[in-house]
């Protein structure tokens, strides 16, 4: 059986910077859970990127997997630039991380397996 992309890599650290994002605000949250605050409720970004990479080659492109989940742009650094930016009295402004919450990213099928395999 051919290793799976979870088995070699799988960016820890972009993913729980998403997911803060995703849980930072109940204004952010999908509609659904307005209705009711489940206990044990799995952050989506988290639970797309286990399921997908445990579903690709291990050697799938990773900026493309990235891309798929709706990370467009480095969290890591931002979240240094926005924690420096607290430190010293900045206003970054609203968006700062520039790209919208990865949980509200939907990739469309022709060009989610175009990203993938080509």
């Amino acid at each position: 059986m051919t290793r799976r992309l979870i088995e070699e890599w799988l960016p820890v650290a972009e993913i729980g910077l998403e997911s803060l994002r995703e849980r930072r605000s109940m204004t952010a949250l999908p509609p659904i859970y307005y209705l009711h605050v489940w206990w044990a409720r799995r952050p989506l970004v988290a639970s797309r990127a286990a399921v997908l990479a445990s579903l690709l080659p291990a050697d799938a492109d990773q900026k493309k997997f990235l891309h798929v989940l709706g990370i467009h742009g480095d969290p890591i650094a931002t979240r240094r630039k926005i924690d420096l930016a607290k430190r010293t009295g900045e206003n970054l402004g609203t968006n700062v991380y520039g790209y919208e919450r990865a949980f509200s990213y939907i990739p469309v099928l022709p060009a989610f397996w175009c990203k993938l395999y080509m």
